[in-house]
Formats: structure tokens, C-alpha cells, sequence
């Protein structure tokens, strides 16, 4: 399977690094606007692949070399002029470098499945599915996938369970208005029943990232993990369940806006997208965070159909 990584900041490297470790991929393409750096880390990845038992190979590249990718993996950012933990602060930056790359990845790998890491992520989506003509199955964000993991790692610690176990998901915006779906989880069976606890814990979860920003400047290692999850899925059509950003139809009457659903990840991509139930407060953070997408969106809109 050919990968191609877009992107090789603190996040990129991390992702390229654990596509290393793991064989996740035959042929590995690195691009960057830093040519020399891609090609110094293409050279030191290489190293380390050749301490693994699976064969990658890893080479860097342009946007030219990603041509007939199965996967595309977005993680191309401007370069952060704030310690703002606010991912939409970055959005304008991010997209006019998206505008670019796109259209060019998207003709280049026609039949590829292209995953958005960079934040912010469910707008970010959004403009992915619109410039590359793609089919929504095939462009989709990493989403609340880690946010999912931290919270389901702190109720492990709860109950003293391993935390793959623990069946509930954080939905909604990648964000502030992201939803811990309590009314709809369980434990072995056992539902979980909102509660302060529980929302307590959902605060601290949905926290942790800005705890981990502010000291180290940015996170990289939760995310790459999320993004071989959705790639191993993919490479060995695992179709694993996972809450990716894509773009809603009429969930809890909300349509055409990018926000994160579980769905179930294989080869083709999403192969199916499930609906949990949500109670009355669940279902107005939902709407909230929804909004929050819409507004942005319709914000940066105009510039794209300027450039284009």
C-alpha cells in the first residue's frame, strides 16, 4: 500500500515514525516545503526501518511524486504565531495552504482515501471533501478519535478496566462543544448513566490536550495514534469503529456541516456510519458545536471562491 504524508511538523514526524514502527505502509512518501528536511527524514527513517522485521520504504517527495497513493494523509500546517490553544485561530492559514495541495493530490491519486489530521479538523474536512471532488467516504478527519481514547482511558481508571473495554464515544466538534455520549455507553453491557461523576470526568478529558499544549507547545504522540488506528483499519480492512469527522446528513437535524460520527473504517474508507442516541443536553452541545463549524465555514467560504 502506498502512503504518502503530507506535511513533517511535530505531528507529521510523529505519524511518519509510527508508520515506520508498525509496517503500516509498502512505500511511504514524505513531502514537505522544506525539501532537504524531508529528505534528511526520509534518510532517518529509513534507519529505523531497517531495525524492524516488515519493510517499509520511505522516500521524500513533491506533490507530483504522490501519484497513485491508496492513502493520503493530511498534516500540512502554517506554522502557529500563537500560543493560543484555540485550533480555529489557525484556520485561515491552514486552509490557504489546503487550496493549493488538494486539487493537485486529488489528481494525482484519484481513487485515494484521504485522512485530515490537521485542525482545524472538521472544517478543515469539510474543505478537503469540496476541493477534491472526492466521495465523502473516501476524505475524512481524525476527529474526536483521541478525544474518545483519553476519555475512555480516564473511565478505565474509574473502574479498574482496560480502557479498550469501555464502550462510549466523544462525538461532535473536534472542540470546546465536543459530546462524551453517556446516554448511549456501557460497560460490558452495564449503561452508563450521566452523571456529575461522569461529566467531571468528561471535563478533564476534553482538557487534557490544552494541559499538554501549554507545557509542551503542541501534542503529537495521541494523535499519531489515532492515525494508525484509522490506517491500520484501512490497510487490513479491519473495519474497526471509530468517531471520524465527516460531513453529517441529518443527524439530530443536522446536515452538511463536518462533525464527528463512530463509523466503520475499512478499505473503501467509511463503510457505514452509526447514530447513537442522544439525550436533550447531548443533543444541544451537538448543535452547538455544530454551529461553531457552520460559522467558521461560512466565515472562510468567501476567500476560497475569491482564489478560485
Amino acid at each position: 500500500m502506498k502512503v504518502s504524508l503530507i506535511g513533517l511538523g511535530k505531528v507529521g514526524s510523529a505519524v511518519a515514525h509510527a508508520i515506520v514502527l508498525k509496517g503500516l505502509a509498502d512505500e511511504l512518501v514524505l513531502v514537505s516545503r522544506r525539501t532537504e528536511m524531508a529528505r534528511s527524514e526520509a534518510d532517518d527513517l529509513n534507519h529505523a526501518a531497517g531495525l524492524e522485521e516488515h519493510s517499509v520504504e520511505v522516500r521524500a517527495g513533491g506533490d507530483v511524486d504522490t501519484a497513485g497513493s491508496d492513502v493520503i494523509l493530511y498534516c500540512d500546517a502554517a506554522q502557529s504565531k500563537t500560543s493560543d490553544v484555540d485550533r480555529y485561530c489557525a484556520a485561515r492559514g491552514n486552509l490557504e495552504r489546503l487550496r493549493e495541495r488538494i486539487p493537485i493530490l486529488a489528481a494525482a491519486s484519484p481513487q485515494a482515501i484521504c485522512v485530515m489530521v490537521t485542525n482545524p479538523v472538521d472544517v478543515m474536512t469539510w474543505f478537503a471533501l469540496q476541493l477534491s471532488g472526492f466521495p465523502q467516504e473516501r476524505v475524512f478527519g481524525v476527529g474526536t478519535l483521541l478525544d474518545t481514547a483519553r476519555l475512555r482511558r480516564l473511565l478505565s481508571e474509574r473502574w479498574s478496566v482496560h480502557a479498550s473495554d469501555v464502550r462510549a464515544y466523544v462525538i461532535g466538534e473536534h472542540g470546546e462543544d465536543q459530546v462524551a455520549s453517556f446516554s448511549s455507553a456501557s460497560l460490558g453491557g452495564e449503561a452508563m448513566k450521566p452523571s456529575d461523576d461522569l461529566a467531571s470526568l468528561a471535563r478533564q478529558a476534553a482538557e487534557s490536550a490544552g494541559k499538554i499544549y501549554r507545557t509542551r507547545g503542541f501534542t503529537n504522540y495521541g494523535i499519531a495514534g489515532a492515525t494508525m488506528m484509522i490506517l491500520e483499519s484501512i490497510r487490513n480492512n479491519r473495519r474497526r469503529t471509530a468517531p471520524v469527522s465527516m460531513r453529517i446528513n441529518n443527524y439530530h437535524g443536522v446536515s452538511d456541516v463536518c462533525l464527528s460520527l463512530p463509523a466503520v473504517i475499512g478499505r473503501r474508507g467509511i463503510e457505514r456510519v452509526l447514530r447513537p442516541e442522544l439525550n436533550e443536553a447531548e443533543q444541544a452541545t451537538f448543535h452547538r458545536g455544530a454551529q461553531r463549524i457552520r460559522d467558521v465555514i461560512q466565515t472562510l467560504a468567501p476567500s476560497l471562491v475569491a482564489a478560485s
